[in-house]
């Protein structure tokens, strides 16, 4: 499960790389870890709103859902769906066919398990540039959105720093995510691993990733592990 991403961009950067402007600028925050565990809103573009940059809570929650968001998420976490099981999901396949989104970062988390140790890497684009996640997203009564991120398990090299789960977020480029928010996209699941993907490094990171209370300035900063095989993907 993918749980944890960063989006460490200046807005205006996010706004140009993505030709979009924020509804409510004034909400966003850079930041280097976002907590999917705990209640948190992430930046995305709607299939029918695509040049307007909106917010949605991370966790999907059925359409019109009245409960609160957390009481839903301890009976089943929304925060991934793989592709090949949203179809089985009555509740949320709906949304594979009008109700895609992508969603904004800077760079999600993997995990790798070498040697009865489990080490952290950062995953972020090869430009440095804010990349887009595949989703799908509802609307509530009052008017909210919420999100999950679509997992896929394409083969991909992260597999060599993430082996302990077989889906990986689809990642696409500001220049090609359109290709998701299309309305004639293919929804078959060969029809979707077509779709273009953002090329991406990953490098190591401190363990202290895994205390979800501590957040410092320098935790995307690579570090160094002389027991670990691979340290770095390019």
């Amino acid at each position: 499960m993918f749980y944890k991403l960063s989006n460490t961009t200046d807005l205006l950067d996010i706004e140009s790389v993505f030709n979009a402007q924020f509804k409510y600028p004034f909400l966003y925050n850079s930041e280097p870890i976002i907590n999917g565990l705990s209640e948190q809103s992430l930046p995305i573009i709607r299939m029918n709103n695509p040049h307007v940059i909106e917010y949605a809570i991370w966790g999907m929650l059925p359409q019109n859902y009245t409960d609160g968001w957390g009481s839903f998420q301890n009976l089943t976490n929304t925060l991934n769906i793989s592709l090949h099981q949203i179809n089985r999901l009555e509740w949320i396949k709906s949304s594979l066919i009008n109700q895609r989104c992508v969603v904004i970062v800077s760079g999600f988390f993997t995990s790798y398990l070498y040697n009865g140790e489990v080490y952290p890497f950062y995953v972020y684009s090869k430009n440095h540039e804010p990349f887009a996640l595949a989703g799908v997203y509802s609307r509530l009564s009052d008017g909210f959105m919420t999100v999950s991120l679509i997992t896929s398990t394409i083969e991909h090299k992260l597999k060599h720093v993430h082996n302990l789960g077989q889906d990986f977020p689809i990642c696409m480029n500001a220049h090609d995510y359109d290709d998701w928010l299309s309305l004639d996209l293919d929804l078959t699941t060969d029809g979707i691993e077509k779709i273009k993907r953002e090329k991406l490094k990953a490098h190591t990171i401190s363990k202290e990733f895994y205390k979800n209370d501590i957040v410092f300035e320098s935790v995307l900063e690579p570090a160094h592990y002389s027991d670990l095989p691979i340290l770095t993907i390019i």
